[in-house]
């Protein structure tokens, strides 16, 4: 990195995201509006605000997102859209129905910060991890890992599909986050025996000069799933991979689009309906990509969030507060049934050896 980017630039992170104007599983909208703003309001929170931008990569939107999406204030010059045209984007995304391996590298190639952290366009991220890295930042204490030469990934947790699909206002929703943060599930790949990177991500992050050393996402991964599995060993040839939770802890909080578990299991089975990108481990190149990786050499809008697009911010409907609290009773339903279930393993499971002992001595 430069001396004069380093005196020029005070954006440590540039997190970066991709979306498309349509109603993709529901309310796709309010999940990409609740993201980014609760990313600012909390940003704020964390006095880490005029440190942070986002860069919503829009691909082949008919109707760009910057012109539809109600955002907070606050994104005035601190929310970004990378525009890709419907033309450009049939071409580029081939028989892909959303190559986001292109659209993030598009907005990761014109990113500015520090720190180039790409999130799911439908994931909160909370106010400890803005304070956290920050914090981590400051110290950087090399001897435990080099946050200038690390892949950093966090898992996410899972805000129920029960709550997500009633598209509650903004306030409704950051409460709920804040009183129901630690009874969350971190969704991971760890529960099956796989390495922490496989897992949804909450957060993949690491310094600007590695995703342009290695030119980012593998562009020939179009389809769905491997990107950061491939990411994390292309870059753990030459850098540490850690498990950054470690660290900051998990603060992201995926808005939840499958209604059922049965569906959310089945996402990347066979039975979906999408086309998936092959798992490769070995003979991986550190960078794979073309010169003009992420569509550097196309004439796409680049601007800032206009303030003459921003909307009344949404109001409290009558049954916002009624649903929100009929939603909360079947979540703590769900969590006491969970419990109990755990409960009942702990203490069934040794009685159940027990009385096998006890049958195998009187039979024998």
């Amino acid at each position: 990195m430069t001396l004069d980017f380093l005196m020029n630039n005070q954006i440590l992170l540039s997190l970066i995201l991709c979306s498309r104007n349509d109603s993709y599983m529901g309310n796709s909208r309010w999940r990409l509006e609740t993201s980014i703003n609760l990313a600012l309001l909390n940003a704020k929170d964390a006095n880490f605000l005029d440190k942070l931008e986002i860069i919503v990569s829009d691909w082949g939107s008919e109707v760009p997102l910057s012109d539809v999406l109600n955002l907070d204030p606050e994104a005035k010059g601190r929310v970004k859209f990378v525009h890709v045209p419907p033309d450009i984007a049939q071409v580029e995304q081939k028989d892909s129905k959303f190559p986001e391996v292109i659209a993030l590298n598009a907005a990761a190639n014109r990113a500015s910060g520090e720190y180039i952290g790409r999130i799911d366009n439908d994931t909160v991220v909370g106010t400890d991890f803005f304070h956290k890295f920050e914090q981590f930042h400051k110290s950087n204490p090399s001897e435990e890992l080099d946050l200038n030469d690390s892949f950093l990934f966090v898992e996410r947790k899972s805000v129920p599909y029960r709550i997500s699909r009633l598209s509650l206002p903004l306030p409704l929703i950051s409460v709920f986050i804040k009183f129901f943060s630690n009874f969350l599930k971190v969704e991971s790949a760890k529960d099956w025996g796989r390495e922490f990177w496989w897992s949804p991500v909450g957060i993949m992050m690491f310094h600007r000069d590695i995703w342009m050393a290695t030119q980012g996402y593998d562009e020939n991964l179009i389809y769905w799933g491997w990107m950061e599995g491939d990411l994390a060993l292309r870059l753990g040839q030459k850098h540490q991979v850690v498990e950054f939770s470690k660290y900051v802890g998990y603060n992201f909080y995926h808005l939840e689009h499958y209604s059922n578990l049965t569906e959310y299991k089945d996402r990347n089975g066979t039975a979906t309906p999408r086309k998936k990108n092959p798992v490769l481990t070995e003979n991986l190149s550190y960078t794979v990509n073309q010169p003009s990786w992420g569509l550097i050499d196309h004439k796409i809008n680049f601007h800032d969030f206009s303030p003459t697009a921003l909307k009344k911010s949404n109001v409290y409907s009558v049954l916002a507060i009624p649903r929100l609290l009929f939603g909360c009773w079947f979540l703590i339903y769900d969590i006491s049934l969970s419990a109990l279930k755990n409960l009942c393993n702990l203490y069934v499971s040794p009685l159940r050896m027990l009385i096998g002992k006890f049958r195998q001595k009187v039979f024998n």
